[in-house]
């Protein structure tokens, strides 16, 4: 009898301490999504970060977009996640981003848009100090990733020509064209210029003396590029044969006219063609696997809540009122713009770190 009075006692101890520690974990606010390390993800912060992600989706949106919301939900939360461990580790190590190197980096994505057009985007000084501060922290993540993912251990040749065989197939050179470019600012001109070509005027010497472009000076030689190397307006090119002109073709610098030069069909590329290229990749990849398992370790020593009913409740925007007018259609960046994003970009995606 008493050995079932214990038993009893016991479980109804073990029952009372399951109450008091939950009791202790207190439910979250409904205006928190998680906290890391005791350090709020708040709803406002999540959506500014999901919502441009879904302005493409229609309204209302499709069965399929709906699932597609729910798994993008979950990505986002976990990259932002990501990146607080990472920002707190930085602190902890005492990395820093001096203001030299802030002022450097926003410069370089200053250059990156089309003239005037940062300006447009980066409305107020307001608006600025979201950017920089984003992109010092887009700094220190990659301090970060560049001092917890080296390797120790040099590659060898055997292991740079194991992974060109298994991968040879993406080192082949695809399609390419050379081509000649006329830019001007007004149709009118561009149309003027497009009539004398047709006539039988030099192209080169035309775009010496008309285009704004930087390769004027070089008769509009853009030299080779393949699909998907420029904005997508040059797309037009690879339907051309060579010898032809296309016809007048608008974009965010002003209205171009493309004469193509030459083409290259795709071919394969040798390993000693590729091979600087390939070490690269391997170095990259193994850098991958380090960074990757110094945050699984940083996660298991974190303490992370996710508030999962928020998380479901947060659906999509709601539709906007206002008219966009043409102007602010072509506000986009050009194709390799950089933006300060949040995204944790792993070694292997690192394509500006030094080898």
């Amino acid at each position: 009898m008493r050995y079932y009075f214990r038993l009893l006692i016991s479980i109804l101890s073990s029952l009372m301490l399951v109450a008091i520690l939950s009791s202790c974990q207190k439910a979250m606010p409904p205006d928190i999504v998680a906290q890391v390390n005791g350090e709020a993800i708040t709803v406002e912060e999540f959506t500014t970060e999901l919502f441009p992600l879904v302005e493409g989706y229609q309204t209302p949106p499709t069965p399929q977009e709906k699932v597609d919301l729910k798994n993008l939900k979950k990505a986002l939360l976990e990259q932002i996640i990501q990146k607080r461990l990472v920002l707190n580790e930085a602190h902890q190590m005492g990395i820093t981003v001096s203001d030299d190197e802030l002022e450097e980096a926003f410069a370089f994505i200053k250059r990156s848009y089309p003239q005037g057009r940062f300006d447009e985007v980066v409305r107020d000084e307001a608006a600025r100090r979201r950017w920089k501060e984003r992109l010092n922290q887009r700094l220190l993540i990659e301090k970060v990733i560049n001092r917890v993912s080296q390797i120790t251990s040099p590659i060898d040749e055997h292991t740079v020509r194991k992974y060109y065989k298994k991968h040879r197939s993406e080192f082949a050179v695809p399609e390419q064209v050379r081509v000649r470019q006329i830019v001007v600012k007004d149709r009118q001109e561009a149309e003027g210029l497009l009539r004398r070509i047709k006539r039988g005027d030099p192209f080169e010497e035309l775009a010496r003396r008309h285009s704004t472009a930087p390769e004027a000076e070089m008769g509009g030689d853009l030299g080779f590029f393949g699909r998907g190397d420029m904005p997508e307006e040059f797309d037009v090119v690879f339907s051309l044969k060579a010898g032809e002109t296309s016809d007048i073709v608008q974009s965010p610098y002003g209205y171009h006219i493309f004469q193509i030069v030459a083409k290259r069909g795709q071919s394969a590329s040798s390993f000693d063609e590729v091979k600087d290229q390939v070490k690269k990749m391997v170095v990259r990849e193994e850098e991958d696997k380090i960074f990757q398992g110094w945050l699984k370790k940083v996660k298991k020593r974190a303490s992370i809540r996710v508030n999962t009913k928020v998380l479901e409740n947060i659906g999509f925007p709601a539709p906007r009122q206002e008219i966009r007018t043409p102007r602010q259609g072509t506000q986009t960046p050009r194709q390799g713009t950089q933006t300060p994003s949040q995204e944790i970009r792993t070694p292997s995606q690192e394509t500006q770190k030094s080898q």
